[in-house]
């Protein structure tokens, strides 16, 4: 995991129906010659997100927690922990339980200062409305999930002579893993109290701020009965996407790949005349739009390159710009659509090897995923129940590409959300892949048309199948 640590420069302004009346910070702490004894009489947790789950709860060993206090905090303030005292935990149930601390010293009277621990899961979009950190855009869309962690402790005379809080932000990074990221935890749950324990190292006496964190951890995924059997324990192939061109290399080979930029030609829908060039697509437009002169519509040629093996490739397309694109679940639109009364062909050099459709919005039939289970994304072996019940979803492509091409039939499954390609040639799965416009890795299990499989590959990631923003 990967730490960065930023100095929040707002102090938090409470509102009253949350907890966090405990973001003041150090106050009438004195320094004594001796070493005082310190408890660590409760540890609570409560997730706002997630409230009937059960990855947020308190681990049965929290020694690791105890153990980043006895030599951080504890030791800047000359503390010293008893550590023959029993901690209790508590997994609160409700929100307004949240910032109450309930004090019952009948086991530790004597002992001069008691700490209590705790641990709150919220919504990342509470921090940034209420000013408690300042990041980018992109950074706010990457951070997943925000967590706050307090620490106070008093005295005998139940005065609260120390107070201090961490805002953990958890930022899921590439890893192995391949599937259906969820973004509604932070990584994998067995890394969680890992990664809260290492940052109560930062808990300390300098200041009345709120420290924000951003901890990098390895991004979970859902379980799912599509991808998971391909991908488990497979090799992953890293691409090259430092140079104008794509390359990779496999047990194939080394291969190259580049995608130029498309050209596109606008077609005029009000022209009618003999000479239009594009007279039969303006008819079909005609025919077939209720408001045919609402959208723009363009004949678009996609050139793309085999480098290593030296051939050149083009294919040959008309797509009309929805200016409103839709995406509730009756009837979603993407911003570009392919026409589908019309042949869109692929072309080696000159001459026509091929054909495709495309269609959007595809379920997957019997194929669901499983947000409540989560892996790795690597090792389907070990896996995760996030106790949060969240029912199983089929899988839905956001784009198939379709079609036969060197007399096979093949079919390109985009997946915008999650960044999934999914390769098949004559219904079997050949390549899955990850990347965001440009592809990251990929797990393959060739069929011996290294022509056809890189050609795929190209009209994969071409750029008028990715989607604009």
């Amino acid at each position: 995991m990967t730490y960065h640590f930023i100095r929040l420069m707002k102090p938090f302004i409470v509102t009253k129906f949350l907890f966090f009346a405990l973001l003041c910070s150090l106050q009438g702490w004195s320094q004594n010659t001796s070493t005082p004894l310190v408890v660590v009489e409760q540890i609570q947790a409560y997730s706002y997100l997630n409230p009937t789950a059960s990855y947020w709860k308190i681990p049965a060993n929290i020694s690791p927690i105890l153990e980043t206090l006895d030599t951080s905090l504890f030791v800047t303030l000359k503390m010293q922990r008893d550590k023959g005292y029993t901690t209790t935990t508590n997994a609160l149930t409700k929100l307004n339980q949240t910032g109450k601390i309930k004090i019952d010293w009948s086991n530790s009277l004597t002992i001069p200062y008691h700490a209590y621990i705790e641990i709150y899961e919220m919504d990342p979009e509470f921090a940034y409305k209420n000013d408690l950190v300042n990041l980018s855009e992109s950074e706010k869309d990457s951070i997943h999930s925000v967590w706050f962690i307090a620490c106070s402790i008093f005295n005998l005379k139940k005065e609260r002579v120390f107070q201090k809080t961490i805002m953990l932000g958890f930022t899921p990074v590439e890893s192995l893993g391949l599937g259906y990221t969820i973004k509604s935890t932070p990584s994998m749950p067995s890394l969680l109290y890992n990664a809260i324990a290492k940052a109560m190292n930062y808990l300390n006496t300098e200041g009345d701020e709120i420290d924000f964190i951003n901890v990098k951890v390895p991004a979970a995924y859902a379980t799912d009965n599509y991808w998971m059997p391909f991908v488990h324990n497979m090799r992953r192939i890293i691409f090259d996407t430092t140079k104008k061109f794509i390359s990779f290399e496999d047990n194939a080979g080394v291969h190259a790949l580049r995608m130029p930029p498309a050209v596109l030609k606008k077609i005029n829908n009000k022209d009618r005349s003999e000479n239009n060039p594009y007279k039969d697509i303006v008819e079909i437009i005609r025919k077939t739009r209720s408001v045919f002169n609402k959208n723009e519509y363009y004949q678009v040629m996609q050139p793309l390159r085999d480098i290593k093996n030296n051939i050149d490739y083009s294919l040959y397309s008309y797509i009309e710009f929805n200016t409103e694109p839709v995406f509730n679940d009756n009837n979603p639109k993407l911003a570009i659509q392919f026409l589908p009364e019309v042949t869109h062909r692929i072309f080696q050099d000159k001459d026509s090897i091929g054909f495709f459709t495309v269609n959007d919005f595809v379920k997957e039939e019997n194929k669901f995923y499983y947000p409540d289970i989560v892996y790795n994304g690597y090792d389907s072996s070990h896996s995760a129940n996030l106790g949060t019940f969240f029912a199983k979803q089929p899988i839905t492509h956001s784009r198939v590409i379709s079609g036969n091409v060197m007399n096979h039939d093949f079919m390109i499954q985009l997946n915008y959300e999650h960044n999934i390609t999914t390769l098949l040639i004559d219904k079997k799965i050949v390549m899955v892949i990850s990347g965001n416009k440009k592809p990251i890795q990929m797990v393959e299990k060739r069929a011996s048309l290294p022509a056809l499989e890189n050609l795929l590959l190209l009209i994969a990631y071409a750029e008028i199948f990715q989607q604009p923003g």
